[in-house]
């Protein structure tokens, strides 16, 4: 269905309609035509009447396959009823000047068709160049959208004429008889472009022929047009819109909807390059414009007509007497001619073969089976370099070239085909060219003459080099291969999927984690196959519709009881013939747990700070304490002349006071006092010792020493923060006499201790005793150039499991709270890594576990190491 926007009368519907049909009518499409009218009645009245006649029609007919509009009233009521008058119906639009909204409609799904771009510049520059003495140009224009989007698009182009005086003739604010009064007033030097002139200020409109007739009856300057209609009448002529032109497009384009094309997929056409130069002759001869200050390409309408249009039949009888007597001549000829005919025939058919041949990449063979002549095309001899007389006509010169590795299988294909197994072959194999290197050769060969058994006596085929495919198809091998060895070298999951969530590829990695192999999985549901990707598919196909990366980091799994973390990615692919995506999954378990271990070893250094302050915080208190305690003693129970003095001044004796005190223990309480201070202080210096970690503390230290004083940090922090006292704990020591030092951080060290005390504390904690109590046992000794501490300890021990993991990180058997599996994992790194020693565990569950730390005596490049950064 074709939608007007005017009226049957209108000068563009017949060129519109025409156009349409030449393209619609030989495809057998029926075309339907309704009529807006609105370019006389633009009214909500004219709109709404239009609306529901057009609705009842609709709902009486057949569904159309295609609705065309013509000019923008029509495209702007397609836009704003389509919906409810032809839903689902695709809309292709012509004859549109707003181009801003036309070119909105690019890549729509439901509207495209054919802008009426106008040549507004390129007529301008006409009228400049025929007229060169005009300088004012008068616009006729109205307030139809047409004629305001034509006047939009001249006053974007008024600076590009700055010698020119554009002036408007609106009849927005004139009247007819008021234009008529203006155009007859012009000077000679203007000329007139004519827009739009329909309807003027009252509303009073009138067709295009009554418009230009009022016009021209007025106007005696030259007046342009953009469109073709009017020309002949009294337009001068200009760069004219063909709506014949506008109207084929839109039939092409619609007829592509009809044919299965998709809308979005038929770009919004350009019009301009419809538009040509149409000049009106009696108008280049009223105004005395000689042809050659027209531009290039024109076309002239009303031209004088010429010899053959005045004098067609003279000339038509004239010939025929003509031919008649040529007849007779060339009667005389023809005998003549058919006795070489066939000669010069054989002649030519004969030197387009030779010539084909010549030209021919593909090497022609003709073979004699029974002679075992074979003819070789010039083609194919330079095929394999030889010159046209260097290779004999034999079937040895193809035997003797042929690769002995292949020759064999040539054989059975050709046999077959002489035994007439086959009706023709094909076979690869290489022959030697001339300089020494190897073709391979795709042959093809049928035979065309068989005797009476049916056995080939003559066989006709071709040889064609396909060397280069066959590097080819190895290099794209080679090419895929490698790509795949890359993608299966990799250590995380890659995934590859298209748009219906099928997998297309995977590596390596995700085959073992699957348990499935390429071959099982390709063009299956993701789901089916790898199930871990199900509650992702949401996201898969979001990433292929906005071909944006989607990422997810720390997603938790569970496998085995265990908890892994993974870093799920999604990637597009950037493929314009299929959608799809590549999901990354990284197994990130390990750098998470060291990214949590090193936050936990931060605290650990906050705490450990907090202690050092806390410590120096009590070490002043102590200090005063001990002070006092000291001068209590000596100003009491000390043999001092100030003593005495004092106790005469006050009459008191001296010795009976003492007497007293000693009687009633106070001694021994300040001595207890003194004991208690003493034991503070140095649990203080332990604390301030343990918490100052830096290259400084790096020094020779004893091993026994520094575990002593691990002891007693040990028994203070248990008395603090358990249940238990860890004074009641045993301690057993078997140090050997004479082990010398070793070089270490002594303060990283005793947080070693601290650890495996603590630990095996607890696990004495939970256990029950009958004869016996827990008990630490702690040795220390020489061995092959290593300190050696063992800390044993009589609890529940240890099974092979937990011991197998119990160095790794987060790995824990406490209950939750309790403890974060980072001790031990701290532990070994200090010993293995930052003292590279040893730190091994022994056990007999339910009896005793033993951890035995071995730290090397001479540990020189740990020395450089300090002293470099000292």
């Amino acid at each position: 269905m074709l939608i007007n926007s005017y009226h049957p009368g209108f000068p563009t519907f017949f060129d519109q309609i025409e156009g349409l049909k030449s393209v619609l009518g030989p495809a057998g499409v029926h075309l339907d035509v309704e009529f807006m009218d609105s370019k006389r009645f633009m009214n909500e009245k004219n709109i709404s009447a239009f609306k529901e006649l057009l609705a009842m029609k609709l709902s009486e007919l057949g569904r159309y396959n295609v609705i065309v509009t013509s000019d923008d009233n029509a495209l702007n009521f397609a836009l704003e009823n389509r919906n409810k008058l032809f839903p689902d119906i695709p809309v292709v639009f012509c004859g549109v000047n707003n181009q801003s909204k036309a070119r909105s409609l690019n890549n729509n799904d439901d509207f495209t068709g054919v802008i009426e771009a106008v040549s507004m510049e390129e007529t301008i520059a006409s009228i400049t160049n025929i007229f060169p003495n005009i300088n004012k140009i008068y616009s006729i224009v109205d307030s139809t959208p047409s004629g305001q989007a034509d006047l939009s698009v001249m006053n974007q182009l008024l600076d590009k004429f700055p010698a020119i005086e554009f002036e408007e003739l609106s009849l927005k604010h004139m009247s007819w008889a008021e234009l008529g009064d203006a155009l007859s007033s012009l000077s000679a030097d203007s000329a007139v472009l004519l827009l739009s002139a329909y309807r003027d200020k009252f509303g009073f409109s009138k067709s295009f022929d009554d418009s230009l007739q009022a016009i021209m009856s007025r106007c005696q300057r030259p007046v342009f047009h953009l469109y073709e209609h009017g020309l002949g009448d009294g337009i001068f002529g200009g760069k004219v819109i063909s709506h014949f032109e506008q109207g084929v497009i839109a039939g092409r384009i619609a007829l592509d909807i009809i044919n299965g094309r998709a809308v979005k997929d038929l770009p919004v056409v350009e019009g301009g390059d419809a538009n040509k130069f149409v000049f009106d002759r009696n108008m280049l001869n009223r105004y005395n414009v000689s042809d050659y200050l027209l531009p290039k390409n024109h076309t002239i309408i009303n031209e004088t007509k010429s010899l053959w249009k005045s004098h067609k039949i003279e000339i038509v009888v004239g010939s025929l007497i003509i031919l008649v007597l040529l007849v007779f001549s060339i009667a005389l000829l023809l005998a003549y001619i058919k006795l070489h005919r066939t000669k010069e025939l054989v002649r030519v058919s004969q030197e387009r073969f030779a010539l084909a041949m010549a030209a021919n990449k593909d090497g022609v063979w003709d073979w004699n089976i029974k002679t075992d002549d074979v003819y070789y095309s010039p083609g194919y001899k330079a095929m394999l370099g030889y010159g046209e007389y260097e290779l004999p006509y034999h079937v040895d010169s193809w035997l003797d070239l042929i690769h002995e590795d292949d020759r064999e299988q040539a054989f059975i294909e050709n046999s077959k085909c002489i035994d007439n197994k086959i009706e023709n072959f094909e076979v690869e194999f290489r022959m030697q060219h001339r300089d020494g290197r190897w073709l391979w050769i795709l042959g093809r060969g049928n035979a065309v003459e068989r005797d009476k058994s049916g056995k080939a006596v003559r066989m006709i085929g071709t040889h064609t080099d396909i060397t280069e495919l066959k590097s080819s198809l190895v290099e794209n091998r080679l090419l895929r291969n490698y790509l795949k060895s890359i993608i299966d070298s990799m250590p995380f999951i890659l995934v590859g999927l298209n748009s219906e969530g099928q997998v297309t590829r995977w590596n390596k990695k995700a085959s073992e984690v699957a348990g499935l192999s390429d071959e099982h999985v390709l063009g299956r549901q993701v789901d089916d196959v790898f199930p871990r990707l199900s509650p992702y598919m949401e996201h898969v196909r979001e990433t292929a519709r906005s071909r944006e990366v989607w990422t997810d980091s720390r997603v938790v799994r569970k496998k085995d009881g265990d908890i892994f973390y993974d870093d799920i990615m999604i990637y597009p692919l950037f493929d314009e013939e299929q959608e799809g995506v590549v999901v990354l999954i990284e197994d990130v378990t390990e750098r998470v747990r060291l990214e949590d271990m090193l936050v936990q070893n931060e605290k650990m250094l906050s705490v450990g700070g907090l202690a050092a302050g806390m410590a120096h915080e009590i070490n002043n208190p102590l200090g005063v304490i001990a002070q006092g305690t000291q001068n209590i003693l000596r100003r009491l129970l000390g043999d001092l002349p100030a003593n005495q003095k004092a106790a005469e001044k006050r009459g008191v004796n001296l010795e009976d006071l003492q007497g007293y005190m000693y009687d009633r223990g106070i001694p021994k309480i300040i001595d207890g006092i003194a004991s208690a201070v003493d034991r503070a202080g140095r649990i203080v210096r332990n604390t301030l010792s343990f918490s100052r970690k830096n290259q400084d503390n790096f020094k020779q230290h004893s091993l026994a020493e520094l575990l002593d004083k691990t002891i007693d940090l040990a028994g203070n922090e248990y008395n603090l923060s358990t249940k238990y006292d860890f004074k009641k704990i045993e301690i057993v020591r078997e140090y050997d006499i004479d082990v010398p030092t070793v070089f270490c951080e002594g303060s990283e060290i005793q947080q070693v201790f601290l650890n495996l005390l603590k630990n095996g504390a607890q696990s004495m904690n939970s256990k029950e005793y009958e004869n016996e109590g827990p008990k630490f046992i702690l040795r220390s000794y020489e061995t092959s150039g290593c300190i050696n501490i063992e800390i044993e300890d009589n609890g529940q021990g240890i099974d092979s499991a937990v011991r197998k993991r119990i160095f790794e990180p987060f790995y824990t058997t406490k209950k939750v709270g309790e403890g974060t599996g980072l001790g031990l994992a701290i532990s070994y790194f200090i010993i293995a890594d930052l003292h590279q020693g040893s730190l091994d565990v022994y056990s007999s569950p339910g009896h005793w576990t033993k951890f035995v730390i071995s730290l090397p005596i001479l540990q020189q490049h740990l020395e450089n190491e300090i002293s470099a950064i000292g």
